[in-house]
Formats: C-alpha cells, structure tokens, sequence
C-alpha cells in the first residue's frame, strides 16, 4: 500500500504532493514501482497535527480520486479518513477502501457508511487524538490491551451492519505508543494475525524507528522500515503502508524467498 499525502504537514512528505500534478505524478510512480493500493490521505494524522475540517479533506480528495480512478482503473484507492461524511463521498466517487486511523472512535457515524456500502475497512488502534495521544501510551499490557481495544471496536462496527469480512485490522504502530510499546507489538505481531482478519501494518519512517536507529530524518529511516517490513511478513501480515515501494518491495520478495 503507496503512501499520497496530500496535506501540507505529514511528518514525512508534507507538502510535497498537495497540487494535483505532484500527487498524480507520485501516486503512478508508486504503481509502476509496485504499489497495489494507494492509500491516499488530505488530513495529516502525525503527533500534534491540527485538523483540516471534512469539507478541506472533500476538496483535496476529489480531484485526485478522479483523476487516479480515470488513469489507474485498476488499482484500488484507499481514502485515510476518521469521517463519515469524507468516506461516503470518497465511496461515492469510486473509492474502494476507508482507512480509519480512529478505528471508528471519531465519528461512529462512520461505521453504517461503510456498512452501506460494503468497502473494505481499515480498522486502527489508537487513543485520543494527533493532539493527546502520545499522553495516552500507558499500558499494562501493551498487546493484550490493544487486542481488547480492537475487538471492542470490531464488536461496534459487526452491530452496525459491517461484515467481517470488510474488516481489516491494524494494530496503529506510532499512535498512542512508545517506542518500547511499538517494539512490542512487533515482536507479537502474529497475536494479532490469529484474530483471522487481515493485518495491515504502518510503520514506514516512524518516529520510534528513528530513535531507534539514531536517525531524525524521517527521509533516511529506510533500512529501520525495511526491519519492520521484513518482520511483518514473517509474522504474516498481510499489507504494508509504505513510503518507498520500490525497495520496501525488494524486502518483501527476499523475505517471502527467505521463509
């Protein structure tokens, strides 16, 4: 899954895509390096980031749904948004995916969109906000109480209509999460491979891979990604956000050569 920021402040690519062209331009790349979904996004969810409003979200998305969905019929365009208005357009548009950073917690309303329209849904753990969630990283039980969390929001959603089957899981690395809490949820991905829905992974450039590798470039945290890669197929996972398709997808196919 290729990373489209169109935003001005995403920790790592912010501003760099948020004309049409730009985004246009990258989001082709990224498929001819590999990419089978895009995952695009107009509200930046990185640590203490404002939000934009949904009607900001609409009128950064529209055009580049269009645009991609006319060039790229093919490959299927998931839409990062926690709200229901932006996902019921995007849907409507042609869009095929939702990635709810807020796993629903936002604006619930979300959850009868996606049932109406039975897309596949990115359900993400996380707590609070971009503003307060880093003051929420305390755990007991770092893998036990994000399991939990995740099934809580799972049992909502299959109540609201969502099928299992539209569900895909992601145990939100980097959102309300120490670098020792990140770490953790790594070494026990298959906890969350064995609640039988698809893990989806984003760890590309994160914070936590920087202080771990020393390095605060978010630009030049490939080889920590390409680790964190390399382990998720191990464990199972089943799809990767990244920024560097062409190598990341180097990782993946000598890992799975490997295993």
């Amino acid at each position: 899954m290729a990373i489209v920021n169109v935003t001005e402040d995403s920790f790592s690519d912010g501003g760099l895509y948020i004309d049409l062209p730009s985004a246009i331009n990258h989001a082709s790349l990224c498929i001819k390096q590999g990419a089978h979904i895009l995952d695009i996004g107009a509200q930046s969810t990185r640590p203490g980031a404002s939000e934009v409003g949904a009607d900001i979200e609409i009128k950064r998305l529209v055009p580049l749904i269009n645009e991609l969905k006319s060039l790229h019929p093919e490959i299927p365009i998931s839409v990062d948004t926690f709200h229901h208005s932006v996902a019921e357009k995007v849907l409507n548009l042609g869009a095929d995916w939702v990635n709810d950073v807020s796993g629903g917690r936002h604006d619930p309303e979300i959850f009868n969109v996606i049932a109406d329209k039975g897309s596949p849904y990115v359900l993400t753990h996380s707590r609070g906000n971009s503003k307060t969630m880093d003051s929420l990283a305390r755990y007991t039980n770092v893998v036990k109480e994000v399991k939990n969390e995740l099934s809580n929001q799972i049992d909502l959603a299959l109540s609201k209509g969502v099928k299992n089957e539209q569900i895909i899981i992601d145990p939100g690395i980097g959102f309300a999460k120490n670098v020792d809490q990140n770490i953790t949820l790594l070494r026990n991905l298959e906890e969350f491979v064995s609640m039988n829905y698809p893990v989806l992974i984003g760890a590309s450039r994160k914070r936590f891979i920087g202080s771990i590798i020393n390095e605060p470039d978010p630009n030049k945290r490939i080889f920590g990604t390409a680790a964190v890669a390399s382990r998720s197929v191990i464990a199972g996972v089943d799809i990767l956000r990244v920024h560097d398709i062409k190598q990341i997808s180097q990782v993946i196919m000598m890992t799975k050569s490997i295993i």
